[in-house]
Formats: C-alpha cells, structure tokens, sequence
C-alpha cells in the first residue's frame, strides 16, 4: 500500500494564502505557519495547496492491539501553540503544545534511556517555542526546533502518556464484591510451584488477582514462618515496621499491645491507619488452628464505598474530604496520622484507598465541633453498611494456605476463639508492591 506524503498549507482562519512556505527538512526548512501535513490514501484533500511532495512506503502495521486496522494515514495540524494528531490506529485526535513536545524529547541528547532520566533543563525551553517543520513518517512524529534539535516521538509514546489518550484507555481493574458475587477459588488461588516457576506467570497472576479481587491466596506452602517468608519474598520485599519484618502471634502473648494479639473479636478494619502511608498488603498464614473459632473476614472496602456514596452521597463528600485521626501507643511507640477515610487518584477521581479503623481511632480534634455530629451520624451510616452480612467473606485458613490481602481496599477481622491459634504474616510496601505489578504489566488504576 502506498501513501504520497504531503506538506500542505492549511487555508482556514487565521492563514493567509501568502503565508510562510513549509518544505521538507532534508531539502531546506522554512518557518511553519499554520501548517498540515497530511498523508492521504492516492489523493490530496480539497482546500489545499501543494507545497512540496514526498513519497513514503507504509507498510500496514496494528500499533495498539485493541484497536481497529484502517487504511488512512496520520494526520497533522499545526493550530497556534499545539499540533492536532490523528493517527489511524487511535479513535480520536490528540492535541499537543510544542513546549510539551520539546519537554518530553526522548532523543539521546534529552533522555538517559540508559538510567531512564531527563538530562535536558525545562527552564531553556522558551514557553512560546514552535518547531520549524513537522513530519509525519510510518512510525513516529518528527519535530525540527528553530535551534535545529530534531525529535522523534513514536505515536504509542504519544497516546500512551498524554492525559487524554490514558483517559480513554482506562478501564477500571478492581472488580468490587459482595457476599453473593464472590470470585471462584480458581481466580484468587496460586500454587506456590506456580510463584517459584517464571515460566508459569504464578506471580503475575498472583498480582492480577490481588489488584482485581482485593486478596489472593498462595497454596501448597509449607506450615512454617520462614516457608511463608520465602513465598512472599517472590512478590516483593517484605516491609519491615516496629512489628518487625515477619510477624507472629500464639494465643494472648501480647507481644505488642493491639487487640490482634488477644482472642477477642475483632470487627472488619484496615491496618496501619496510624501511619502516614498505610501498608499495601497485609499477608496472613495460619500455621496452627484454634479449637474453636478463630475464622477470618474479608470485606470489600471498594464495594462498601460505592454503596455508601449511592445511599449516602452527603457522607460521601464529607468523608472524603475531612481527615480523622488515627493513633497507636505502646512503650517506645506513639504513631499518629490524619487522613481521609475514602482517598481518591488526583486525576481520574476514582477511589484509590480506603481507611477505616474503630479501633485506632485517635480522639477527634481535627474537626470543630459543630462539625462532629455530622461525623457521627456519617460514619454510623457507614458502619452499618460495613456490618451488613451481605458484605461479609468468612473463611477458615487452614496450615498451608498463605492469604494476602490489599490493604488499601480490603477489610479484615477475625472471630473470636480459644485455643493455642499460631499466625503469621507480614506487610508489604505499597511502593514495592506497585513496582512489581508495573514491571510485570499488571494495570493498577
């Protein structure tokens, strides 16, 4: 299939026909103004005026999976101080200024691609700066700067880190869930033979079912603290906090003063409210059952939001906005943190975190007092929601079974029990976490 490659002037408002001439770098550069370049299947378009042609072989290539083949080329207008892009393989145009464009140069002159780091200083970038020619070839956009500097941008570059081409893009990976909507074992369990075998993708998948379910669950490990560290070691490294990097708690030893290490009932919470960054994920492996009791309970924080923003919107705004207070104290130790309960991605707007703990709720001085009856009467509303046993997972972990939960999404508690119940488990960073799954290609957000 051939294209002809045409520079053209674009005649609209604001151009004149005697405007400043556009020629193909490589034979001479003139200044653009209001320009397009357009590569058109056999024709050139009505309105135009042909400049200098040039002749390129495109071989028809799918640049993004998921989208359509087409026969057109890739359009390009020059409007003021942004381009205006059409690829054939996008399903709209993108806008680009030219300061955006000379910052995000990825030439070897501009970009490390080596350590992944900008060399170039964004202060020498003139804000009102416009190129002096534009190409459009088969594989990338090419740019040439008044100061001669040529950049290339390849146009799944282009589409993949511009706001508007992410928001298209984007489709929600949490799948959120209730009691009656609970994935199947298969989804969420992967053999510790699958996580030490690259070939097999056990971590991967084991990510993948963690960031869609909110939890996930490694089998065939064996009943013991250091088998359970080496299994979680293959996700990420394990976080290490005042409870050490692995923890372990058998009946009421009370090595730290939380109720987690008494036999009591614990309600559905997040961990770690009291620190600035909550841990991410929360790994739990029960090495010894209790007599009785001792079962755990899952619940999906990102379902209990959608359901109190629906019945609650007043509660919503309110919860989302106003930050409570989290402590806790122990000899040597006395962390505290003031956030919101629901935390959301500065861009999209969509729930990024969940926080709710009863239990270290510090005392609450962070609002005026005309104010806390509204926090009173929202967080009971939420709290009901929350105990409703629609939403509630209560499973039995079994020796040899290694569950690990999100901790910015998933609640976990814990009946009460009697008996010599030995845990263990650890955190992971969220940070770390969030590495491994970008490394192996797993969408977050």
């Amino acid at each position: 299939m051939t294209l002809k490659c045409e520079w053209t002037q674009y005649l609209g408002p604001g151009s004149s026909p005697g405007g400043h001439q556009l020629t193909d770098w490589l034979t001479g550069v003139q200044p653009l103004d209001m320009c397009a370049l357009r590569l058109i299947n056999g024709s050139f378009g009505l309105g135009t005026r042909f400049l200098a042609p040039s002749s390129v072989r495109l071989v028809r290539k799918t640049l993004y999976g998921s989208q359509p083949s087409a026969d057109t080329g890739t359009n390009v207008t020059s409007c003021g101080q942004q381009l205006e892009v059409h690829h054939s393989r996008w399903p709209h145009c993108l806008h680009f200024t030219y300061t955006w464009l000379r910052d995000h140069c990825r030439c070897p002159q501009c970009y490390d691609h080596k350590t992944y780091q900008r060399k170039y200083e964004i202060s020498n970038i003139p804000l009102g700066i416009r190129p002096v020619a534009v190409k459009a070839t088969e594989k990338e956009l090419k740019v040439k700067w008044p100061d001669g500097h040529e950049s290339g941008y390849e146009y799944k570059f282009l589409w993949q880190n511009t706001f508007e081409g992410q928001q298209t893009s984007y489709r929600m990976p949490q799948l959120p869930w209730t009691t009656a909507t609970l994935p199947e074992a298969h989804q969420t369990t992967v053999p510790l033979g699958d996580l030490c075998d690259p070939e097999k993708g056990g971590v991967k998948r084991l990510i993948y079912a963690i960031v869609k379910h909110g939890f996930a669950f490694i089998s065939e490990v064996p009943a013991d603290i250091e088998s359970t560290r080496t299994a979680i070691e293959k996700v990420c490294n394990i976080k290490n906090t005042f409870f050490g990097d692995m923890w372990s708690m058998k009946g009421t030893n009370y090595e730290h003063f939380d109720s987690a290490y008494s036999t009591a009932y614990i309600g559905a919470h997040t961990d770690s409210t009291y620190f600035t960054q909550a841990c991410r994920i929360q790994v739990f492996h029960c090495l010894q059952p209790a007599t009785e009791g001792g079962e755990n309970l899952l619940v999906d924080g990102f379902s209990i939001a959608k359901q109190f923003r629906d019945k609650h919107p007043k509660g919503y705004a309110f919860l989302s906005s106003e930050a409570i207070p989290s402590e806790y104290i122990e000899d040597g130790q006395h962390q505290v943190s003031l956030d919101t309960i629901f935390k959301h991605n500065p861009v999209t707007r969509n729930i990024k975190q969940f926080r709710y703990n009863i239990y270290d709720r510090a005392p609450l001085s962070s609002l005026p007092m005309e104010k806390t009856q509204d926090f009173y009467t929202h967080f009971s509303n939420l709290s009901k929601i929350i105990n409703n046993p629609k939403n509630e997972y209560w499973l039995k972990l079994n020796p040899g079974t290694v569950l690990l939960t999100d901790n910015w999404r998933l609640m976990h508690g814990r009946a009460n029990f009697t008996g010599a119940r030995f845990m263990c488990g650890c955190y992971l960073d969220n940070d770390d976490f969030c590495s491994k799954a970008r490394v192996l290609e797993v969408q977050l957000e």
